[in-house]
């Protein structure tokens, strides 16, 4: 379905219906827009006359749900407040001209160490956007970007769809969570070999997860797979209990010391022929989208935040 502009639309209209669609309901998308909701409701109510078909299903219980013609609207109308602005922004190289909304995505474990950092450097940086930000999984993140839910997302830059463009911007090596009382817990660096007869407890969230499992073939082995989570605190958790070792890769922000957690963090020691590249965590969008201006300064902020993959030697690394 392809819609005519049509001189009785205006990019108000657009904007009330899109910033809606994206936030679920017309309480928030008023909150967010700093109107009433009547006034979003009587907005998108003009739209759906012009249109000549019902845009979304307002229920109590489940919020906004687009129609299929909604869907189609909110493709279209998405790229049409880029383009408008798109052309707001060409004489405006000043980021703290940037106006409006931003919805971006992370990879959960991610969170607590980007989304901060990412968080205070944007709003220096861009004061008049309003960012919303979602936790998420691979797969998840993925559909919410081909959706247009989300402007862009930190995820690891495996098992990227191809409809996806991604920026790199750092690495990360593995590293293995030992109990405290382990009798490794002095070593420098540890082999998977070394705790090979212990069980792992498996943090199951593709596409790490994947790459844990790669990292067993490879040496050779086949890991004793005890307890498998999604959490990182879950794992930690059964780690400090002596319940097994775990495989990470990144070293995740605590709320106490190492010690007090009563586990201990060492890095992998490599085989001495290494092929597999390291994990990278790269910030991806919709390829066939061009960024708006407050997405593309978001990506802009990340990679000076994080700089090019490799670089950047915070927590993460």
């Amino acid at each position: 379905m392809n819609i005519s502009l049509n001189p009785s639309i205006t990019l108000r209209q657009v904007l009330h219906f899109v910033v809606a669609a994206e936030t679920g309901t017309m309480s928030e998308a008023a909150r967010r827009l700093h109107m009433a909701p009547s006034a979003i409701s009587m907005s998108i109510a003009e739209l759906e006359r012009i249109v000549g078909a019902q845009l979304c299903i307002k229920r109590k219980s489940k919020g906004l749900t687009l129609t299929s013609t909604g869907i189609v609207v909110f493709r279209q109308a998405r790229q049409l407040l880029d383009l408008a602005d798109e052309i707001a922004s060409l004489s405006k190289r000043d980021r703290t001209e940037i106006r409006g909304p931003l919805t971006v995505g992370c990879f959960m474990p991610l969170g607590p160490t980007i989304i901060p950092p990412m968080l205070a450097d944007f709003a220096d940086q861009c004061p008049h956007v309003e960012v919303d930000f979602i936790e998420g999984y691979h797969e998840d993140l993925q559909d919410r970007l081909l959706n247009g839910s989300i402007d862009a997302a930190f995820v690891y830059d495996m098992d990227i769809s191809p409809a996806l463009k991604t920026a790199p911007l750092l690495s990360v090596e593995p590293y293995i969570l030992l109990p405290g009382d382990h009798p490794l817990r002095e070593a420098e660096v540890v082999s998977l070999k070394d705790v090979a007869s212990s069980p792992l407890i498996f943090f199951d969230a593709p596409p790490i997860s994947t790459r844990i499992l790669d990292m067993y073939r490879d040496a050779g082995l086949t890991p004793d797979i005890r307890h498998r989570s999604r959490s990182y605190a879950t794992v930690r958790s059964l780690v400090a209990s002596g319940r097994g070792v775990a495989v990470l890769f990144q070293q995740p922000m605590l709320d106490a010391p190492y010690g007090e957690l009563k586990v201990v963090l060492k890095p992998v020691a490599q085989p001495r022929v290494h092929t597999r590249a390291p994990a990278t965590v790269s910030l991806a969008w919709t390829r066939s989208m061009r960024l708006n201006a407050r997405a593309q300064a978001w990506v802009d902020v990340a990679v000076e935040r994080f700089g090019p993959a490799g670089s950047y030697t915070g927590p993460l690394g």
